[in-house]
């Protein structure tokens, strides 16, 4: 890659959108000989917000366009065949994006982030984004963390107040208070990893089966907990939208798939006066719980969805008996096993997996091997069409002295799985960020 963007200065603000030259980024993407020579003086002659906002409109329309193709031709053309055409979409994507990330180099840390929420707002305009909400949106209102909530379970569950064996459950053995004790010592030590809290989940679920679910319902709602200021972004971003290719009104969010079993967000968007339902497994099936507009407005009102993949517990009167969690070790198995829950299915076939969509993950830690198991899978499909995810930035410099090179560097493993990280230094920024894309 031998041209780049001209780099604008720190003060200058980038405008994300289509370029002034859109009819020779168009005569290059319908050319049958794609050159580099080409590109290089497009990209050099060219604003990197229109750069970027052009390569990105290229990639997805070359997937939606194979998409298209497929569906008409599919019985007419043999697989084999349709096979190629994919390939053939997959190598122009492919190339598109080496040469975007060649681009991108040459941009700072925050040069890089302020054309990602450019695209982002073009992408959620068009009806076209996914938020994906994990345990740090809880936190961020004051919810424990996954440690802190396993702590406190082993605690109600296997210790009792004041230690094993003294107030404990008549349940519990020896060997499983003594466990519960070092794990509790682990986790208060900042030692407990990924595999020693599903073990204290497993614990808990051993000793309370099904009952557990209505103590992390007391947990997460303890005191009286709100809503928090992320909670609020987010649902201010639910609002429906017009969109004219789409034939009218979409909500704000192609959908919201949550990771949290509690329903602050659903609250958050409630107290807007917007339609919403909370989906959630019921026994073996993808079941509703809409809201009091939702429920109003019929099956075919416009409500914003939000899929709760690991359980689903709201705060009022709430019959859990027949929901089934993803909490200990053995729970996600069955929910990631060879047959995994549908509504897992459903997140990744309807939104994570087809070019159209894109998300924009949330208070994620990203230690969720089997859904990055998936990321990986999609990424591998359609390579060039990127996820993105607002993450803390771990670099030694300060972010706003990070170079293109050190993004490129710390967010690897990101990359790696079709996720653009959006990195932050503080979370307090993380709401103003979700506003931006407005």
């Amino acid at each position: 890659m031998r041209a780049h963007p001209h780099p604008p200065s720190p003060a200058m603000h980038i405008v994300v959108g289509p370029s002034l030259q859109r009819q020779a980024w168009r005569d290059f993407q319908t050319s049958p000989d794609w050159r580099s020579e080409d590109f290089d003086a497009l990209v050099a002659s060219d604003n990197p917000g229109a750069v970027f906002f052009e390569i990105q409109t290229a990639i997805n329309g070359l997937y939606r366009l194979c998409d298209r193709q497929q569906s008409v031709l599919r019985g007419r053309l043999d697989s084999e065949r349709l096979s190629a055409m994919h390939g053939q979409t997959e190598m122009r994507a492919r190339w598109l994006a080496v040469c975007a990330d060649g681009a991108r180099l040459h941009l700072t840390a925050l040069e890089q982030r302020e054309i990602d929420i450019g695209l982002l707002r073009w992408i959620r305009r068009a009806g076209c984004l996914t938020c994906v909400v994990g345990a740090g949106v809880t936190m961020d209102a004051g919810g424990p963390s996954w440690p802190a909530l396993v702590r406190a379970l082993l605690h109600t569950s296997l210790l009792g107040a004041t230690g094993p064996g003294a107030t404990g459950t008549p349940a519990v053995t020896p060997a499983q208070a003594h466990r519960a004790s070092e794990i509790v010592r682990a986790i208060e030590a900042g030692q407990a990893d990924t595999d020693m809290l599903m073990e204290g989940a497993e614990l808990c679920v051993t000793v309370r089966g099904q009952h557990l679910f209505a103590d992390i319902t007391s947990l997460l709602y303890a005191d009286g907990r709100q809503p928090g200021q992320v909670h609020r972004a987010i649902a201010a971003l639910a609002a429906p939208l017009h969109v004219r290719e789409r034939g009218g009104s979409v909500t704000g969010w192609a959908a919201v798939i949550s990771y949290n079993f509690d329903d602050l967000l659903g609250e958050a968007i409630d107290a807007l006066g917007l339609a919403r339902s909370a989906y959630a497994m019921r026994g073996t099936q993808v079941a509703g719980d809409p809201n009091d507009l939702a429920r109003a407005g019929g099956q075919h009102v416009l409500h914003q969805r939000i899929l709760h993949l690991h359980g689903y517990t709201p705060r009022r009167l709430f019959l859990l008996t027949h929901i089934p969690f993803v909490f200990s070790a053995t729970q996600y198995s069955q929910g990631y096993g060879a047959r995994r829950l549908p509504i897992v299915d459903q997140a990744f076939t309807e939104y994570l997996d087809r070019p159209i969509f894109h998300a924009v993950y949330v208070g994620c830690s990203f230690s969720d091997q089997a859904m990055n198991g998936l990321l990986e899978t999609a990424a591998r499909a359609l390579p060039g069409r990127m996820h993105y995810a607002l993450l803390r930035w771990p670099g030694p410099q300060p972010l706003a002295e990070a170079t293109g090179s050190d993004c490129e560097l710390h967010g690897a493993t990101y990359l790696a799985m079709g996720v653009r990280p959006l990195w932050f230094e503080q979370f307090d920024e993380i709401a103003g960020l979700i506003n931006r894309l407005a």
